[in-house]
């Protein structure tokens, strides 16, 4: 039998039986004796033992044991075995074994939780000491000593106030001296500008997309700098010898497509 440790109000049960036959159940048995023994300890005997006979008529020979004495585990320990030898006149000595152990779960109040998984409201708390230190009187009973809750109040706007200020004068932005200055390096585009400004010569690889100016350069020379030898059109930069671009004819007679080679 398993008791929890601690607890004092168990019984366990024995049956006493005849000291000779071994066989027939004594009934009317009293002043046992009782010793104990827990975890090895040696023997010693219950100061007053209290055993009852369960119901002579309707269970002869039945009595029970009530285990009152030295019923706490030692430090450190999580179960511990005990015995209890019981004697008496005219019955054959009984032996019990039970175990001690320690609850890993103590028994209290149970949280009652929601379908939403939050705990449910506690109603009671067991040996809790009611606070009455600096935040209770600060916030006051119901919360009476609170005020301005709907906004920010006088000192939290002047804090914040001071720390906008502060802010500001850690800023340190440009004049318009400043500002002038550095947008006079912008030019400023216009169309004329864009119509008569001499292009940087470049032509894009075969194969490659071209840029505008690219573009431009390669229509301008394959109409201007040209020659053809057989099959081959041969584009000249605007010094008029280098080459920029050479296209294949499909013929050097009559050529009805051209394609670009280099």
């Amino acid at each position: 039998m398993r008791i929890p440790s601690g607890v004092t109000d168990q019984y366990i049960y024995f049956v006493a039986v005849d000291a000779t036959d071994l066989k027939s159940r004594e009934t009317g048995l009293s002043s046992f004796t009782v010793y104990r023994s827990r975890n090895g300890a040696a023997a010693a005997a219950m100061t007053t033992p209290t055993i009852n006979e369960t119901d002579g008529t309707n269970m002869p020979g039945v009595y029970e044991l009530l285990l009152d004495e030295d019923m706490t585990i030692g430090s450190g320990n999580d179960s511990e075995e005990m015995a209890f030898h019981i004697t008496a006149s005219g019955m054959a000595p009984v032996t019990r074994v039970i175990e001690l152990y320690r609850p890993k779960v103590t028994a209290g109040y149970t949280l009652g939780v929601g379908s939403d998984g939050d705990l449910l409201e506690v109603n009671t708390l067991t040996s809790h000491t009611a606070q009455t230190g600096d935040s209770y009187a600060r916030i006051g009973a119901a919360g009476a000593s609170l005020t301005d809750l709907g906004g920010m109040s006088t000192g939290m706007k002047a804090e914040v106030n001071a720390e906008a200020d502060t802010a500001l004068s850690d800023y340190d932005p440009p004049t318009k001296a400043e500002l002038d200055s550095g947008l006079a390096g912008l030019n400023d585009i216009t169309v004329a500008s864009i119509l008569t400004t001499q292009m940087t010569e470049s032509y894009a690889a075969d194969g490659a997309a071209p840029t505008l100016a690219q573009a431009l350069m390669l229509i301008q020379q394959q109409i201007g700098e040209f020659a053809i030898s057989g099959t081959t059109l041969t584009v000249k930069k605007v010094d008029g010898s280098t080459t920029a671009a050479t296209f294949t004819l499909d013929d050097g007679a009559s050529p009805t497509s051209i394609t670009r080679a280099t």
